[in-house]
């Protein structure tokens, strides 16, 4: 028989931290493919070795904490458009969602350890 355990809550340790020219919510896009910018992830110097294999050109996803999503918003209208149904902040992608998590499918362009580009 399975076992079951439940968690409420979670902790969540950063092993880095993305540098752009974004510089706030208003710069952001909405959506990835609609052309962000260049941007640099920083690995934490202990954190160095986990990068080892890693080579220019390899795609990875890179979960980043959205850290001013707004965390209180359960549903919207899909691109804050009133003419489009409410919908879940589940359905619509928004960055506003009690657990802010970004998912990001991105092209290793360089390598500097302890930082990647």
């Amino acid at each position: 028989m399975l076992e079951f355990f439940f968690v409420s809550s979670y902790t969540l340790e950063p092993v880095g931290f993305i540098r752009s020219t974004v510089k706030g919510r208003e710069d952001a896009l909405r959506q990835g493919p609609e052309g962000a910018p260049d941007a640099w992830l920083e690995i934490e110097a202990r954190f160095a070795e986990a990068l080892l294999g890693m080579e220019v050109g390899h795609e990875l996803i890179v979960i980043t904490w959205l850290h001013e999503a707004k965390r209180d918003v359960l549903k919207g209208h899909p691109r804050s458009d009133k003419s489009r149904p409410l919908t879940g902040v589940f359905y619509t992608r928004s960055p506003a969602r009690p657990n802010p998590l970004g998912l990001h499918p991105v092209t290793v362009r360089a390598i500097d350890p302890p930082s990647c580009e």
